[in-house]
């Protein structure tokens, strides 16, 4: 109708007309087009809501998770401990009671942390972080992915010592079965039910001998470390989570 309208016009030479129904053409045009961007742009920021409401739910998630990590990290550095000390203790560590099979047998424990980030580290791998207007939020999310990493190698690197340590202990001790019964011994606790079922069957090649101690201090050592980065991983999560929420721990 309006292209019909504007050849008859410049049929005519209405040049007038040509200029006034050239402007609606025009102007329809950038209508339509605004509308879309518009259309788009809400689009994305109802994507940048939605993203950072599943970054808010997954970041309270992980630092429950987190805080239970702690503790149990805490658990298995005060048993390493008590175990470097125990092992110097001549007839206390002779006697070899359920304690001490008990710190004996949990020497290696070092759960990995079975917790973490996927949205976040799927936002900055597929590039969606920067639908986030927010600064503080797109740095935030960059930090805490890499500490989470960080604390991943850690745990990569530390495992090793962990096990290295455990097979000269339990030779040293001449681990043994005292049945063909069912294990009781469960994953992911710092306590061993059962202890019955095992025995040390050379007790006196590993108490009081400076290389197994010597180890065994060192699997101290590398506890305290690690639950030092797990203590800092904790407390940034806590700032990630603030950062999400609008607010910022003083």
């Amino acid at each position: 109708m309006i292209l019909r309208r504007l050849a008859s016009a410049i049929r005519r030479q209405d040049w007038f007309t040509v200029a006034v129904e050239t402007l609606i053409v025009v102007f329809g045009v950038f209508i339509g087009l605004q509308v879309n961007n518009w259309n788009d742009a809400r689009m994305l920021r109802s994507e940048a809501d939605g993203l950072v409401l599943r970054l808010q739910v997954e970041a309270a998630d992980v630092r429950a998770d987190m805080a239970a990590y702690h503790a149990l990290n805490d658990d298995i550095l005060r048993d390493a401990r008590r175990l470097a000390v125990r092992l110097d203790g001549g007839a206390a560590c002779l006697a070899m009671d359920d304690e001490m099979k008990t710190l004996l047998l949990s020497v290696g424990d070092f759960p990995p942390p079975r917790f973490s980030l996927s949205s976040a580290n799927e936002a900055l791998e597929t590039g969606r972080l920067s639908l986030v207007a927010s600064g503080r939020i797109r740095d935030g999310v960059r930090d805490i992915a890499d500490q989470m990493a960080f604390l991943e190698r850690q745990w990569q690197r530390y495992i090793r010592i962990k096990q290295d340590t455990e097979q000269v202990v339990y030779a040293a001790a001449g681990l043994g079965l005292t049945s063909e019964r069912d294990l009781e011994a469960q994953p992911g606790s710092t306590t061993w039910a059962g202890t019955d079922q095992y025995r040390m069957a050379t007790p006196e090649r590993l108490c009081g001998n400076t290389e197994v101690i010597a180890l065994v201090t060192n699997v101290a050592v590398t506890q305290h470390i690690y639950t030092a980065y797990v203590r800092q991983t904790e407390a940034s999560l806590e700032a990630y989570a603030a950062i999400l929420a609008g607010g910022e721990v003083q």
